[in-house]
């Protein structure tokens, strides 16, 4: 292994380190690189050309400082030394982590002492320790924080609200109430509780969804007492008493206000803050607009914006106290405030214990009338199917295939398969991960949530006579023998035709959401299969690398992409290419075949092909043999290295690997719980995966192990 020396000493990284006095740098770099790195950076023949061998500790030099830095980020993320050399002890690591950090910092570099709580840096803990079942050292629970609430959670606690009290809103198309805040779209789980602050242009939405929803309540209470719906009597009688309201009547309104609003009694500290606040406006104001300005303050308070766990005490893990626990697990499954039943579990003091917890998660997961949201968007995160309608076909290669304009494309239809056959998988919830990468079943033209068509139902769909180009083009990817709409039934599964499918990583929503505009994508499925399910690391593409192919369309995908063989590349693309060369099988809109399309230069150039400019006419196309070929190298379990001979023989072997399923838990940790996995979470992931194993493969079992561990149960503050 290499260090990509180009990127990394334009970096500044670090780790954050509590240690009051770190050994000195000069007593322990110098001596370490000698051991562990000079053999191979030495005077002569220096891998990537480059000596370690005359370094100092003079940090003042520019040239010195940088090569400290690519050795922190080195030894910092374990690159180095690579894998078959000698290693240093986790002491010796451990000390010259301290060392050189304090000793950059001295320099005047400021370094990101967060980094490791990125997305992009979860696999980077070390996989063999953390299961190792070694007790860890560090204390375990959760940092106190706020985890923002999701866009989504934030827009049906508002639709709900408006609809609740009959507010008259047109909450729907472009008047909807949107939420101040979304996520962009990245390949890591994008709701990480560390990653999302609240800024100046989201304050200024909240209060502008607050007032427009502050009015129409105040609205809803100025008139007579409604027959049905929500009502606050206590809000309507300070309203209605307008510039003659009395303290009494302000006093009266702020507890069943809280209670319609948030489901839970004001604080003592909220009777003091928002009761002074009230009766102070009450009686410069009225009654009308002291309700208005009171609703438009709650609307915004912290409670409307983020799941609010911390502690009650300081310094050791403190259990979450129950009303906050309750948040973070009914956000956590439904991205919803708590239901009733939960709401009551907490009243009557039956919401705080491990079991008790339990007993609510299971209800919730086994209650197929709760929306669990949640859980189908992991699988579309980790999978990452979800972004296929987000890759652009243009015509011209849509005609390729034989669709003719862009209705005939609607990639909107396979995730919404996709999803209804992940959701008929947790349904059975045995085995999941495995059945659902070696499945050769298929949903086929569920409703997609955004039809370009304007089509809102499968029941209207079914009325039509004929297939529209679309459906068209589904059947013939999928390889269906539905030959006429009164043999579709959307709430069907199909099977595939054998030998051509086998699971999510060959339906064509995966495919497509892995491939480029006008082919596919052999490097990007690579690094899926070696993060999502090996666990391995991708460093990203060092900024001066221009990262493109030879335009040789008269080659296959496998031979152009021979450019990454190259000694600067191919460290990080033997990890990646022989991964995804397989899926050559299928081309990028996901159908299967057994031939590659490429250009006939000759026929393409034959002079019968030119017009009288001696330009062609056409570009002419030949079919050339398909080369599935490729090979797991580099996993912690070696019965997984090997070559294979196709993506299906992969699958296989990946299905039924112990190691993959305990990388499948390590992702569904940093979903669920909003942060990656620490040494300190190794007994937290293994009764996980144990759950998942002693119960069939079931996800519930996994996720309730999740919930009711301790990083969401405690919080501390150290």
């Amino acid at each position: 292994m290499r260090f990509t020396w180009t990127v990394l000493i334009m970096l500044s990284v670090g780790l954050p380190i509590r240690a009051a006095e770190p050994p000195n740098l000069a007593q322990i770099g110098v001596p370490f690189v000698a051991k562990y790195c000079v053999s191979c950076h030495g005077e002569k023949k220096p891998k990537a050309d480059i000596s370690l061998h005359t370094l100092t500790c003079d940090l003042s030099k520019p040239k010195e400082l940088q090569v400290w830095q690519a050795v922190l980020a080195q030894i910092d993320s374990r690159d180095m030394p690579p894998k078959a050399s000698k290693q240093p002890t986790d002491n010796e690591r451990t000390q010259l982590l301290q060392s050189l950090t304090a000793a950059i910092k001295a320099s005047g570099v400021v370094l990101d002492d967060n980094k490791w709580l990125s997305p992009v840096k979860g696999n980077y803990v070390d996989h063999q320790l953390l299961f190792s079942g070694v007790p860890a050292k560090e204390i375990t629970g959760t940092k106190a924080r706020l985890w923002r609430i999701t866009g989504p959670a934030y827009e049906d606690y508002i639709d709900k609200l408006i609809k609740r009290f009959i507010l008259g809103l047109r909450n729907y198309g472009e008047f909807r109430l949107t939420a101040p805040w979304n996520f962009t779209p990245q390949k890591d789980f994008p709701d990480y509780a560390s990653a999302h602050r609240v800024g100046e242009a989201e304050i200024e939405y909240l209060l502008r969804n607050a007032a427009i929803v502050s009015q129409a309540m105040i609205k809803r209470h100025s008139g007579n007492v409604p027959s049905y719906g929500g009502y606050i009597k206590e809000l309507a009688t300070l309203i209605k008493a307008g510039m003659k309201a009395t303290p009494e009547q302000a006093d009266a309104v702020l507890t069943p206000t809280f209670r319609e609003l948030f489901g839970r009694e004001p604080s003592d500290r909220e009777k003091e803050r928002y009761g002074t606040f009230l009766r102070n406006t009450t009686a410069s104001l009225g009654g009308a607009e002291a309700a208005e300005q009171l609703l438009i303050a709650l609307l915004c308070q912290t409670e409307m914006i983020y799941r609010i766990e911390v502690p009650n005490k300081l310094g050791t893990p403190q259990k979450l106290d129950a009303r906050s626990l309750s948040r973070s697990l009914a956000f956590a499954l439904t991205d919803q405030l708590p239901d009733q039943l939960l709401q009551e579990a907490v009243a009557q003091g039956k919401f705080g214990t491990r079991e008790e917890v339990a007993i609510q998660v299971r209800r919730i997961l086994d209650d197929a009338k709760v929306e669990k949201p949640r859980v189908l968007r992991f699988f579309r995160e980790y999978f990452g199917y979800d972004s296929a309608p987000n890759v652009f076909k243009d015509e011209v290669t849509l005609q390729k295939i034989g669709v003719r304009g862009a209705r005939g494309w609607n990639a909107d239809f396979y995730v919404s398969d996709a999803d209804q056959l992940v959701l008929s998988v947790l349904a059975q919830d045995r085995d999941v991960l495995r059945e659902l990468l070696t499945t050769t079943k298929t949903f086929a033209m569920t409703n997609p949530p955004q039809d370009r068509r304007g089509t809102k139902s499968d029941e209207y769909r079914l009325k039509k006579p004929n297939f529209e180009q679309d459906e068209q083009t589904l059947i013939k990817v999928y390889e269906l023998p539905i030959k006429a709409r009164a043999d579709w039934d959307p709430k069907k599964t199909y099977d595939f035709p054998e030998g051509h499918r086998l699971g999510l990583l060959t339906h064509p929503a995966w495919l497509v959401a892995q491939s480029g505009n006008f082919d596919n994508h052999a490097i990007h499925r690579g690094r899926w299969i070696r993060e999502r399910l090996l666990g391995g690391r991708i460093p990203e593409l060092p900024i001066t690398v221009n990262a493109m192919l030879p335009d040789e369309p008269h080659h296959t995908l496998r031979d152009r992409i021979k450019v990454t063989r190259e000694e600067y590349c191919w460290t990080c693309h033997k990890q990646m290419d022989p991964l995804g060369l397989p899926f050559e099988q299928f081309d990028h809109f996901g159908q299967f075949r057994k031939e590659e399309m490429v250009v006939d230069r000759e026929a393409t150039a034959d002079k019968k092909n030119l017009n009288k400019n001696g330009l062609p006419r056409q570009t002419i196309h030949k079919l050339v043999p398909l080369d599935t070929t490729g090979e797991v190298s580099g996993s912690i379990d070696p019965k997984l290295d090997g070559p294979v001979k196709d993506p299906f023989e992969l699958i296989r072997r990946l299905a039924h690997s112990e190691h993959v399923e305990q990388v499948f838990v390590r992702h569904a940790f940093r979903y669920f719980l909003g942060r990656n996995e620490t040494m300190a979470d190794g007994p937290t992931l293994i009764a996980a995966h144990q759950a998942y194993r002693k119960n069939g493969g079931s996800m519930k079992a996994l996720i309730t192990a999740l919930l009711t561990s301790d990083a969401l149960l405690y919080r501390t503050n150290q």
